[in-house]
């Protein structure tokens, strides 16, 4: 009962306020990674580790995800989150001035290979979602 209670003044918030609550972005993004790295790569990125995990939750990324293929020769990882903030590009600049995140870029990054043209992680065109 008490949810209920919560939920209908949650949709009266929102309401009165005439804003609706943020759509979920959703981003998928690739990059290959060396690999004379991936020991360490799977190291800094293991669950114990707790890296900038609450940066990305300060910044409204949620269900990060990172996985690992090898195609015929080479290795890529596979990134996934949903943005659900209201300010994606602002978050963003302010995840990139973030110390301990330009620190873990400075280790991660060399590990990577980007996409040719690109200098990092390559965006995904979303082609499906079954919700």
């Amino acid at each position: 009962m008490m949810g209920l209670v919560l939920l209908m003044l949650a949709g009266l918030v929102f309401a009165e306020s005439g804003r609706k609550p943020a759509a979920v972005k959703r981003v998928g993004m690739v990059v290959g990674l060396k690999p004379e790295y991936m020991a360490e790569y799977k190291r800094l990125h293991a669950d114990s580790n707790d890296g900038v995990r609450d940066l990305l939750t300060k910044y409204h990324m949620q269900n990060f995800s990172i996985f690992l293929q090898q195609i015929e020769e080479k290795w890529y990882e596979f990134g996934y989150y949903e943005y659900t903030g209201s300010d994606f590009d602002g978050d963003m600049a302010k995840l990139a001035k973030e110390r301990r995140n330009i620190e873990w870029l400075k280790v991660c990054d060399p590990m990577q290979m980007p996409l040719s043209g690109n200098k990092g992680w390559k965006v995904m065109e979303r082609v499906y979602f079954n919700p």
